[in-house]
């Protein structure tokens, strides 16, 4: 749906123009939709974004994972609005300077902003998946009144800017009416608070009708359309109006009253259109592999391919100006009317393994081919540096800004002394691959694994460090904690404070009297020599402050599926996650500001968080390497870079809580109760309508359960009911929303005897 209506912002296109004149594409980072996080690379952003519309030089373009971007100069810089849902965006209305509207191509999220973008509220739908009344088109005539035609062909007004609809007249065809039938509804766009169109037309396309109302929707009459499969229509102005669809463009020049075909629409299937005059439009087609341009209402037209992806949008803030996006958050942007186009993206390229910090606030990428990413601005835009080999590359650890060392997947191993201009060849001392370099205290370099460590001195040959707790260890990958060096593989976790000279065991966590432990470690995340926090393979998490000698489980996460841990303090860290809830298909991180106590999930991008591809530099700053699951040209895999300083979270702060009638139960009061536990919560400020995520766990281990509770208005209490069998743990987890930061309750333990 494009519905650019002609009764967009009211702005003088010739001092538009003037302000556009010879500005240059500023590139930025923009915020994700739903929490703090922001996108380093690509730039501004990497969603796919859909649909465009502009009022003049403000303009906004929405996409995938709920992406909603807005420009005030025209598409030359853009910045990014917390929509706080990640569905699918396509629709889009500009109503006036600070209304705007968004849809899903689902029919499920509508919601609506007041204030320019900065805040969105949910309106008409409460549930954002697998809703009954699918919202196919929405039309504002002002930001109070407005009407949605449903799928099924019910339209509905409201007067009172979405807080309530009333149901109209179906419209006749459709399943909505009195008479029933088929056909589902197409587009709908009203001109006033009375006078309105509506397409219909078979669901899975066909010869469309058009329905004119004159009293709001209460009545609807038949309007001839000639033989067309119309999917949007939009209106240049009160009078001019074009509808498209697959090889149909037709044109009226009366409001809708009448159509006539024109010559362009055969053989092209039209996916949107924008218009800067009467006769002078833009269009995109289903296969984004090209724009078309008419000059004089659809007689002829010209064609121009801007993108090595595809484009799906475009739309003029000036009568010279265009912008598409498109694909992986492409941008192109054109000052002469759509015939020659720059881009206003960019994309460093290359894959990465995962991310490392290094000193001064430099952050690193290990790619394949040799390369290597390189962020100097807290993540915020990305360089690439070119190593001399053509393997992969497995790690990189730099002890300046001018020093580092770059290991490749091979076991090669090279040294920079200036800042990766240029590299020279060090012998690693084992023909065995490493699996990890870090340059570490007092001029020491070490590779560590798969078995023992070898160690450097002042620029020296590389030899195994001994003593039993290092020469025969099987080790994985290595953590730096100011001195403090700790090495890590399945079943050990080993310490250095000598730049890796000397090193002794730690203790894991479930070690019986003989050693053995009963876990495996899967990620390790120390900010002292004492302090750290353990991660095994069964998502249990564990809190060490004496170096190992006791451990302290945190039972607050609320997931088995963790990957990985990045603390910056003992208060301040990150949980990686393969999954939150019942979505497998988003890229979350668990937030903890109390030391664990409590954990918040913050959404990041579709895709997943690679391992070791999370870097915590203080409590409000940290990176994020993300596994995108959109292919963009011959690569397989999209990777993202992303980086935060809020720590994570943005929007006002929320409280979730969770209790039961009792924590104490005897096992004969469980069983009178057929086993059941009803946990209750409440989430402050709730509007209605927000998913929790409540989780359940054996309190000795066991994988966490999850359900799905909706808040209601009424206080934004949720209800849960378990079965339990013995003693468990619960928590509740919420992933925020627009303008509201995301929350995690403490633990809440029932005990069974």
């Amino acid at each position: 749906m494009n519905i650019a209506s002609w009764g967009r912002l009211a702005m003088a296109a010739t001092a538009v123009s003037a302000a556009l004149a010879g500005q240059s594409v500023a590139s930025g980072s923009v915020t994700v939709s739903q929490s703090g996080w922001a996108w380093g690379n690509p730039s501004p952003q990497g969603n796919t974004l859909r649909t465009i519309s502009f009022a003049g030089a403000v303009g906004y373009a929405v996409g995938d994972n709920g992406t909603t971007l807005k420009t005030v100069d025209g598409g030359a810089s853009w910045s990014g609005l917390a929509t706080g849902t990640a569905s699918e965006l396509t629709g889009l209305q500009i109503v006036d300077a600070n209304t705007v509207v968004i849809g899903s191509a689902n029919g499920c999220a509508l919601r609506i902003s007041s204030d320019g973008g900065v805040t969105f509220t949910r309106i008409f739908t409460i549930a954002e998946s697998n809703c009954t009344d699918q919202v196919k088109s929405f039309s504002f005539v002002s930001p109070q009144v407005g009407f949605l035609l449903l799928r099924s062909g019910s339209v509905l007004a409201t007067h009172d800017g979405g807080n309530t609809f009333s149901r109209m007249t179906g419209i006749p065809g459709t399943t909505a009416s009195s008479g029933g039938g088929g056909n589902a509804g197409i587009d709908i766009h009203f001109a006033s608070s009375l006078v309105g169109i509506v397409f219909a037309g078979p669901a899975g396309g066909g010869q469309s009708g058009e329905y004119k109302t004159t009293d709001g929707g209460v009545s609807w009459a038949p309007v001839a359309v000639p033989s067309a499969n119309v999917t949007a229509v939009h209106f240049v102005d009160p009078q001019h109006a074009y509808a498209i669809g697959p090889s149909t463009l037709i044109s009226s020049a009366d409001g809708g009253g009448t159509w006539t075909v024109q010559p362009i629409g055969h053989g092209n299937a039209f996916n949107s259109i924008d218009c800067a005059s009467a006769t002078t439009c833009v269009m995109t087609v289903a296969a984004g592999d090209h724009l078309v341009r008419t000059a004089d209402g659809g007689a002829t037209a010209s064609v121009t391919t801007p993108s090595s992806r595809t484009i799906l949008g475009a739309a003029y803030p000036t009568p010279t100006r265009v912008v598409g996006v498109g694909q992986g958050g492409t941008i192109v942007l054109s000052n002469d009317g759509g015939v020659n186009f720059t881009s206003g993206s960019s994309d460093i390229g290359g894959r990465y393994s995962r991310l490392r910090g290094g000193p001064a606030g430099l952050v690193y990428a290990p790619g394949t081919n040799g390369l290597l990413a390189l962020s100097t601005n807290g993540g915020a835009s990305w360089s690439t540096l070119a190593t001399q080999t053509s393997a992969d590359l497995a790690d990189v650890s730099f002890a300046s800004s001018m020093v580092g060392y770059a290991l490749d997947a091979t076991g090669g191993l090279q040294l920079t002394s200036n800042g990766g201009a240029s590299w020279r060849t060090l012998d690693p001392g084992t023909t065995t691959p490493a699996k990890a370099v870090a340059a570490v205290s007092g001029n020491s370099v070490l590779l560590v694994g798969p078995v023992g460590v070898y160690r450097s001195l002042a620029g020296g040959r590389f030899n195994p460090v001994s003593g039993s707790a290092v020469a025969k260890a099987r080790l994985s990958d290595v953590d730096v904690a100011g001195t403090a060096t700790f090495a890590f593989g399945p079943h050990t976790l080993i310490l250095s404070t000598s730049g890796g000279a000397r090193w002794s065991a730690l203790r894991l966590p479930l070690t019986s009297k003989k050693g053995k432990s009963k876990i495996t470690v899967r990620s390790v995340s120390f900010v002292s020599a004492s302090s750290g926090v353990l991660l095994d393979t069964q998502g249990r998490t564990w809190k060490t402050s004496n170096r190992g000698r006791t451990w302290v489980e945190l039972l607050s996460s609320g997931t088995s599926d963790g990957t990985g841990l990045a603390f910056s303090d003992p208060l301040h860290g990150y949980m990686t996650i393969g999954s939150f809830g019942q979505d497998a298909n988003h890229a979350y991180v668990l937030r903890t500001s109390d030391g664990g106590s409590s954990w918040h999930p913050q959404l990041i991008a579709a895709g997943d968080v690679v391992p070791g591809g999370l870097v915590a530099e203080g409590a409000s700053n940290a990176f994020a390497l993300v596994d995108g699951h959109e292919a963009v040209a011959d690569k397989p895999v999209v990777h993202l870079l992303f980086f935060t300083t809020s720590g994570g979270d943005a929007g006002a702060a929320s409280t979730l809580k969770i209790s039961t009638k009792t924590t104490r139960l005897t096992k004969k009061a469980l069983r009178r109760s057929l086993g059941k536990v009803r946990i209750d919560g409440i989430l402050g400020g709730a509007h209605g309508g927000e998913p929790i995520v409540v989780s359940r766990r054996n309190l000795d281990g066991g994988s966490w359960q999850h359900q799905v509770a909706v808040a209601g208005a009424n206080g934004g209490s949720f209800t849960t009911t378990w079965r339990v069998k013995t003693s468990s743990v619960f928590v509740a987890q919420w992933a925020g929303d627009s303008g509201r930061s995301s929350m995690g309750s403490r633990v809440l333990r029932i005990t069974v005897r």
